[in-house]
């Protein structure tokens, strides 16, 4: 055992192997079918029909389809790329994060140990993995970017400085903003100091980032579908993230959604965590970064509904500050219980084994927290991650997708029955819950979709843009329960059926 904690490479293998292993147990639960929104409805779909440059993958943030293209190559369908890449991808984000603790915070292997084997078991981080890949991405390389930090005036972390960061500006912008702040803290660092040339250092990669950053931003409207893809929802519009929610959601509902959704992912940490705080309090990045995050969730309420978009993002990359601080109170907890008549140094061997089931208890209470969201079925799911307001926002279960398992059948036969009977020149129509599907196996050709933006109805833009379209005739997927004006049902799977629209809605 004592082997094993001072060996680096055999406590990577064993946090790679076992956090792949358990981001697969919803895989193999969810059957053939991916797991998720994005993966199904944005990186499947846009794996299947995008033709364009590749170049706009780089200009969009989106470097995550290179890792997808040698798996289409080998003729593996979107969908079960993405079932691929999700346990590897939660591999990967866990021993980065095992590496920047031991790297940039210097941890002794078995703490960096036993932090990455608490990220692990947290639910803020298996809900990263369950559908946000290029956070995920993007979290790896800012995680082993920062580890160069530290030296930042020898050449060579420099350019891995450079070269990792760079790699974080292409895979996700939420990310970036994070790894822009931390080069900034540093620059001023450097600059009250005094320190000439660690300011001219971190000079370079703020401007090479800088540049990147505007240029995604400028890019960030860009649709990735084939051009037979009316792409109708919003866009990720950089300027999108600063958003008025009160228009949407009503101030009391929102504060009560942000407050559950952080007891439910930080509530048995945040004792630990604040002990940890106090320790880490000098260590300007980490509570900065904290901040960021912490400001990022909780902006809405201070400012009377008005934030920054995607608040729950902010808040499930907080998981990986609390969890440094949690693991760091906990060992300052366990060296201030010891000291009472040096019982520890007097009695070594008691004081390990109290240690080990502490941890084996504490580890074993948050892998039985985790259990249910990694296994339960839709239908099974309980509360407090079975709630109706909390599951927008948050899923009751990672067995789960935009579809919902339980209707993948129904929704899977009305695709086959258009991809068969509708006409050349036509147009679909399709919310955006079921467009992976649509996407990955229907046969474009010279017939057109339109994605309505997800809602319990169709949305009148998008009749409209349907009406002054050139394309004929025009069909709809929809439920079954629920009669549409001016269309007629012409097929029916279960819940889901066909929809043709009749001559009155071409008037």
């Amino acid at each position: 055992m004592k082997k094993f904690l001072k060996s680096d490479w055999l406590a990577v293998i064993f946090l790679f192997l076992s956090a792949a292993a358990i981001r697969t147990i919803p895989e193999l639960k969810a059957g053939v079918w991916p797991i998720g929104y994005d993966t199904f409805n944005t990186y499947a779909a846009e794996l299947a029909s995008y033709n364009g440059p590749l170049i706009n993958w780089v200009r969009t943030a989106n470097i995550l389809y290179f890792i997808f293209l040698p798996f289409k190559a080998a003729g593996i369908a979107p969908d079960t790329i993405m079932k691929i890449v999700g346990p590897l991808l939660y591999g990967g984000l866990i021993v980065s994060f095992y590496f920047f603790v031991k790297k940039f915070l210097k941890f002794d292997t078995k703490k960096s140990f036993l932090a990455a084997l608490l990220l692990l078991l947290q639910l803020g981080s298996l809900r990263i993995s369950w559908d946000l890949y290029r956070n995920e991405l993007s979290l790896i390389f800012l995680f082993l970017a920062m580890i160069n930090l530290a030296n930042i005036t020898r050449p060579k972390n420099l350019f891995y400085f450079c070269l990792l960061g760079g790699l974080v500006t292409l895979s996700n912008e939420l990310v970036t903003v994070l790894l822009l702040i931390i080069t900034l803290v540093y620059w001023f660092y450097f600059l009250f100091k005094k320190r000439w040339q660690g300011l001219a250092a971190i000079s370079i990669p703020l401007v090479i980032f800088g540049t990147i950053f505007a240029i995604v931003v400028e890019s960030s409207g860009q649709v990735l579908y084939d051009k037979h893809i009316i792409f109708m929802s919003e866009r990720n519009y950089f300027w999108r993230y600063f958003y008025r929610y009160n228009l949407v959601i009503p101030y009391w509902l929102l504060k009560q959604i942000i407050g559950q959704l952080f007891w439910l992912l930080y509530g048995f940490l945040l004792p630990f965590a604040i002990i940890g705080i106090w320790y880490f309090r000098k260590n300007l990045v980490l509570i900065i970064l904290t901040g960021w995050l912490l400001a990022g969730t909780f902006s809405s309420l201070l400012f009377n509904g008005n934030g920054i978009l995607v608040w729950e993002r902010w808040l499930f990359m907080l998981v990986f500050p609390m969890v440094i601080f949690a693991t760091e109170g906990i060992y300052r907890l366990g060296e201030i219980l010891s000291r009472p008549r040096k019982w520890a140094k007097k009695m070594p061997k008691l004081a390990y084994a109290t240690a080990v089931v502490f941890w084996i208890g504490l580890l074993g209470f948050f892998a039985f927290r985790a259990k249910p969201f990694l296994m339960a079925s839709y239908a099974q799911a309980r509360p407090p991650l079975a709630n109706d307001e909390l599951n927008n926002y948050f899923p009751r279960t990672m067995v789960h997708n935009s579809v919902g398992l339980f209707d993948m059948k129904s929704t899977l036969a009305v695709v086959k029955w258009l991809n068969k009977n509708v006409p050349s020149g036509a147009v679909v129509i399709v919310d955006n819950r079921y467009r992976g599907v649509m996407i990955t196996r229907f046969d474009i050709d010279n017939r057109y979709i339109i994605t309505n933006s997800w809602s319990e109805k169709i949305q009148v833009s998008t009749l409209d843009l349907a009406k002054k379209l050139p394309h004929r005739p025009v069909y709809l997927i929809w439920n079954t329960s629920k009669a549409i004006d001016n269309f007629d049902r012409v097929y029916a799977a279960s819940s889901k059926g066909v929809y043709e629209a009749l001559p009155s809605f071409y008037d």
